[in-house]
């Protein structure tokens, strides 16, 4: 796989407005980064499996249809290929028993949805200096 081919960030979110704000603020702040998106756990399961590849960051809502964040968590935890890799829960939730759950499932880091560019653009700094730095791309 060449290096403009190689995604470096999955993530699994029903919300196609979400889904555009965040390739933005990718595109804007870290734009050696390649995504992949899918709209449910489910369909991030498959698109990992074709892939071929373990991406350097997989980024989960918990809301979503068919396969929801948190069952998509706990099948990645127990998959060999992504036990190590981090994921990121980013949910609109900012329910306590939400960020207890996925931090027992493996979750890397909870963060509530930021509501504007300004906020998503610093969050997709802060998550390439803390998880992407010399690994992406």
């Amino acid at each position: 796989m060449t290096k403009n081919s190689y995604t470096c960030v999955f993530v699994a979110d029903d919300d196609e407005d979400d889904r555009y704000l965040l390739n933005s603020a990718f595109a804007k702040n870290s734009p050696q980064c390649q995504l992949a998106f899918a709209h449910d756990g489910l369909a991030l399961l498959e698109a990992l499996e074709q892939s071929g590849s373990t991406p350097e960051l997989i980024i989960l809502d918990l809301n979503m249809p068919r396969l929801n964040g948190f069952e998509a968590l706990k099948q990645l935890r127990e998959h060999p290929l992504y036990q190590c890799t981090p994921i990121v829960i980013l949910t609109t939730s900012d329910e306590e028993q939400d960020r207890q759950r996925a931090q027992v499932l493996g979750a890397s880091e909870f963060i509530t949805k930021p509501m504007n560019g300004t906020l998503l653009s610093q969050l997709v700094i802060r998550l390439r200096e803390e998880w992407l730095v010399g690994r992406c791309c």
